[in-house]
């Protein structure tokens, strides 16, 4: 089983990710104003984070891998949540602010247009903060620090360049920007010793980068 997750989450999602891209630019290609229905985008999206969670799972106990889902909320850990949370709205905004005319990214066809896309978005959050954050900052890293002989820095770069190219649908430059986005998550995960903190902000940041630069980032695509 752990092997099966492996290669699934190291090379079949990627896979996956990078002929969704593909397929996305081609009908980009065909049809200048191309909208994508959201609803059957956001199902398809929990479905795959609930079978990767119980490949995950099972992985998991084949290792006899603890995963710890509860966090430390100290005063370092919230304080670090809270200036990564910040850092990386502001590099978002920024990215946003300067970012180019018809940009590659396909990040617009997941934002949500309507009320019911919105609902769908926000259960999409808190199935994509909790699943990718057991997924690949507690089973995958656990996993890899076995690989590395427990290096930690090692370990965690993997995963995070694992986690970048599994979110290769939204183009190679979100792949370069997201390793970086990742490498922070496990430093929560470090300071606050479980996947609980990092399941928050991960929410907190996928809902505020919609809620403030959603219609920028559909501009940029125009």
């Amino acid at each position: 089983m752990s092997i099966l997750f492996f290669v699934i989450i190291a090379a079949g999602l990627p896979f996956l990710s990078a002929m969704s891209y593909k397929n996305i630019k081609a009908l980009e290609a065909e049809e200048a104003d191309l909208q994508l229905a959201k609803t059957p985008i956001y199902l398809q999206s929990m479905l795959l984070q609930f079978v990767l969670v119980v490949l995950a799972f099972f992985a998991a106990r084949v290792n006899e891998t603890a995963i710890v889902l509860t966090s430390k909320f100290t005063l370092l850990s919230v304080g670090a949540a809270a200036g990564f949370l910040a850092i990386a709205l502001t590099v978002a905004g920024l990215s946003q602010k300067y970012a180019k005319q018809k940009e590659e990214s396909t990040l617009h066809h997941l934002l949500p247009d309507t009320a019911l896309d919105r609902v769908l978005w926000i259960v999409a959050c808190v199935v994509a903060a909790f699943c990718e954050e057991y997924v690949y900052r507690g089973v995958l890293f656990q996993m890899m620090l076995q690989l590395t002989e427990h290096s930690w820095i090692v370990a965690a770069l993997l995963s995070s360049i694992i986690f970048a190219f599994g979110h290769g649908t939204q183009g190679q430059k979100a792949i370069l920007q997201i390793i970086p986005f990742a490498l922070g998550f496990h430093a929560l995960v470090y300071v606050s010793d479980g996947l609980l903190l990092p399941m928050i902000v991960h929410f907190l940041y996928n809902v505020l980068v919609e809620l403030l630069f959603g219609r920028k980032i559909k501009e940029n695509t125009e």
